[in-house]
């Protein structure tokens, strides 16, 4: 008798905690499909946009923002934050890695399965092509002469004239992928290879390369973000996992910052200068710090960010912050910035 209530008992408790299991992964599942993320509190001036669910690259064109990630490329109304219609017909598209726009006004679109561009209502593909049949671009710039540069999972390359050449000649060092280009004042292309392992920071001059790694001062050779401050200070965003830092170059030297120094994590994942001339590094896990070194500010999740991973950021004509992140978009009007 008391064998036979005590079983029931259990299988009663069994049957409450598999359901209450079963409802917490479905929370979980329901989380996961709309993006949903709990902040204590959102200010005034701040908004979370979903859809996209993630954002790897943005572009600011009138009062349009172009996005680009795993959901392929979605455009937002700069002033509502609403989605809005992409010109249609649009390509085929991978992850969007990067999107810029040329002198020209060529919207230009690379992603896992290659390269597109688009302007007054019509759309080019321009990889893959007879040239270049397949490539994976992760990273396009253009240049002071016009010249369009990409950078792929295994080469550099110029593209002018409607033909491709490789930047990688006999002198160029060995670069895993190109993840990250970027021309500073002076016309000097830097490379970014993200690769934990195989990664560095690559500086071609004219037709001379250069390299920096660990030994040289950068913190990681995953470089995954590249800037010049206005002071002309080369700034440079590198990390995996729970390592790494931000590097500052300037007359030949490096200098390192990490969390000591008040960053929001060790792994850092982008860097920007906005119109006041603070800077902005985003981590890969913490949020992003936002400030001058010796004078940062760290925003989180708790704070109001879409999500923990900042990946780009940029700022717009009235000043309002855009911020791409592993869970969707952030935007922070400029007086909103330090509303505690």
């Amino acid at each position: 008798m008391t064998e036979g209530i005590l079983r029931n008992y259990l299988g009663a408790v069994g049957q409450l905690a598999a359901g209450v299991l079963l409802i917490v992964i479905i929370i979980i599942m329901l989380q996961n499909a709309l993006g949903f993320v709990q902040v204590r509190s959102s200010p005034p001036g701040w908004q979370i946009i979903r859809p996209p669910q993630e954002v790897s690259t943005l572009l600011i064109v009138n009062d349009t923002i172009w996005t680009g990630g795993k959901d392929g490329v979605l455009l937002i109304d700069r002033l509502s934050g609403m989605q809005v219609p992409a010109p249609a017909p649009v390509p085929r598209l991978g992850y969007v890695r990067q999107i810029i726009r040329d002198h020209d006004g060529w919207i230009w679109i690379g992603h896992d399965g290659g390269l597109a561009r688009y302007r007054n209502g019509s759309w080019e593909v321009i990889v893959p092509a007879l040239t270049v049949p397949s490539a994976r671009i992760l990273s396009i710039v253009q240049r002071g002469d016009g010249t369009i540069v990409v950078g792929t999972d295994a080469d550099v390359l110029m593209y002018h004239d409607n033909r491709w050449t490789s930047l990688l000649d006999s002198t160029a060092p060995s670069i895993a992928s190109a993840d990250v280009l970027f021309e500073d004042r002076d016309g000097n292309l830097w490379i970014g290879c993200g690769q934990p392992t195989r990664g560095g920071l690559f500086f071609l001059n004219g037709s001379s390369w250069s390299s920096f790694t660990i030994n040289d001062g950068l913190p990681h050779l995953s470089v995954r973000g590249v800037t010049q401050a206005r002071d002309g200070t080369i700034w440079v965003a590198a990390g995996f996992s729970r390592h790494g830092g931000a590097a500052l170059y300037a007359n030949g030297k490096w200098r390192n910052l990490t969390i000591a120094d008040g960053l929001a994590g060790e792994s850092t994942r982008s860097v920007y200068e906005d119109d006041a001339g603070r800077m902005w590094i985003g981590s890969e896990y913490d949020g992003i710090a936002v400030g001058t070194p010796g004078s940062w500010r760290v925003l989180t999740e708790k704070e109001g960010l879409a999500g923990y991973e900042v990946k780009i950021m940029s700022q717009d004509t009235d000043g309002t912050y855009w911020l791409g992140t592993n869970s969707g978009l952030s935007r922070i009007e400029r007086n909103a910035l330090f509303i505690a």
